[in-house]
């Protein structure tokens, strides 16, 4: 394995062909990225380092049949330098593996997972919360369609009335809601009524899947009622009439947390619980949750986190938090 802090051109080629993580498109966002590659050059982790630990960002950069293998020398290249791991936000295969492998695993929530060949608007019971939402839109004469270029001076402006309008200090890690940053990347819609733009929806791309991750999704404060409903509905159409099979939402913390792969889970959501408790309290657990219900997924994926060495430390706590 070979480390390197300067290797954003071969990972963004491993990205190109290997990227089944949806949320592996943010190492293409600025940050400080440090790689791990395999000696083939076939393979790597990313990560950022804080404090001692290595926060590994998603799923190894790798063939499916290789993804372990470059899981385990990436780990023992990064112990050896006293470094404690963090996987974060893998999936159920990385996960599996890191538990073989001398790590804790932690399910944190779930991801919706659409099949965009299969998935239509919800009927019946399941889809009258949407209805409802699609149906406000269309009464006010909300309108959702492909951005154009005339739409950035008019995006950047519904972008800012977003940030004015939160709650709380809009973020600043690589994480930030960024629409427009490599916009020729990705899948751009907008929803518009009376010729402003309400909400902006940015989609990225998950190259090995043949699918895209609906990754920022804002609105003006003063937005007509089910405008966002609208641009993901409009989103998921587009991107299936183009080709793409699979697409990806936001993670749902916490959903499904009481099925865990690994036993000593309930300890590690002990000693997790004041980061949780404060997120929750900054994004609001629940509310996302209730809104990604309403689109009726066809499956949700679940999320991990993975320790080495298994138990956490105040500095791994905090390391994360300093990333989100």
């Amino acid at each position: 394995m070979t480390f390197a802090s300067d290797g954003r051109v071969r990972a963004d080629e491993l990205l190109a062909r290997f990227g089944r993580n949806p949320l592996s498109f943010c190492l293409r966002y600025d940050a400080p990225w440090q790689y791990v590659f395999a000696g083939t050059g076939e393979g790597a982790v990313a990560y950022l380092e804080r404090n001692g630990v290595a926060v590994v960002w998603g799923d190894p950069l790798a063939a499916e049949d290789s993804a372990g293998v470059v899981l385990d020398e990436a780990t023992a290249a990064l112990r050896r330098r006293k470094l404690r791991v963090c996987l974060l936000l893998v999936g159920a295969e990385t996960a599996a593996h890191a538990l073989g492998h001398g790590y804790s695993v932690l399910k944190i929530g779930e991801q919706p997972f659409f099949s965009l060949a299969e998935w239509q608007p919800p009927r019946g019971d399941p889809g009258k919360h949407l209805r409802w939402c699609l149906n406000k839109a269309a009464r006010a004469g909300v309108s959702v369609r492909a951005y154009e270029a005339a739409d950035e001076e008019p995006a950047r402006a519904a972008l800012a009335a977003w940030e004015a309008g939160l709650a709380r200090p809009a973020a600043s890690s690589f994480l930030r809601s960024s629409p427009l940053t490599h916009a020729a990347e990705k899948r751009l819609f907008v929803a518009r009524c009376d010729g402003r733009v309400e909400a902006l929806l940015a989609c990225t791309p998950v190259p090995a899947e043949n699918g895209w991750f609906l990754e920022d999704l804002v609105r003006r404060p003063d937005a007509p009622m089910g405008a966002t409903e609208a641009a993901v509905v409009e989103a998921l159409r587009a991107l299936a009439t183009t080709g793409a099979e699979r697409a990806w939402m936001d993670i749902a913390p916490l959903r499904g947390s009481e099925a865990q792969l690994d036993r000593r889970a309930h300890v590690l959501f002990r000693a997790a619980a004041p980061a949780i408790s404060f997120f929750d309290s900054r994004y609001h657990f629940r509310t996302l949750t209730r809104y990604l219900d309403k689109f009726q997924p066809t499956a949700w994926r679940p999320a991990y986190v993975a320790l080495n060495p298994p138990l956490p430390t105040v500095g791994v706590i905090r390391a994360v938090s300093a990333l989100l």
